[in-house]
């Protein structure tokens, strides 16, 4: 049996799908989330400023979608091409609090940066093995912490 292989354009494809899937949630079938449950983006703006500031099991979700959104635009440097640049990723776990404004304004810069991700993922993931490298990297990034905030929420919601 003579194997097949499928093109770079394929894989980046289904990584494209896995990426969407973690921050818009799982569509008609879902690689690792329920058909129809939500992504990181409805699960952040289904909480408030104090919920996402209050500390479960360590750190704030707030901390952790700041975080998040400083390492999204590290890794769309890297995919993009841009790999002398410094990241300060310590610092990226500073602050633990936020007020609805800068609640919002988070939300906000992580939907887009999820699109500029997408965007530069599907452009130059197929032609340079550094940004597929980081693809699949940012892909694994964005769903750990997906399920820690999934987690964090839960025990939110839980009254724990």
């Amino acid at each position: 049996m003579q194997a097949s292989f499928i093109s770079a354009q394929e894989l980046v494809r289904a990584v494209l799908g896995v990426v969407g899937e973690c921050f818009d949630g799982a569509q008609d079938r879902g690689a690792f989330l329920v058909p129809g449950q939500g992504g990181l983006l409805a699960l952040l703006d289904g909480l408030s400023a104090s919920q996402a500031s209050t500390p479960v099991a360590g750190e704030s979700i707030a901390t952790h979608a700041l975080h998040l959104a400083f390492s999204l635009d590290a890794f769309t440097d890297w995919i993009e091409g841009t790999r002398d640049k410094e990241y300060d990723w310590e610092s990226s776990w500073t602050v633990s609090t936020v007020n609805e404004r800068e609640w919002l304004a988070v939300r906000r810069r992580m939907a887009d940066q999820a699109g500029r991700l997408r965007e530069v993922i599907e452009r130059r993931a197929p032609v340079d093995p550094e940004a597929a490298w980081s693809a699949a990297g940012v892909l694994a990034h964005t769903a750990y912490h997906l399920g820690a905030v999934q987690v964090k929420a839960d025990v939110l919601s839980n009254g724990h």
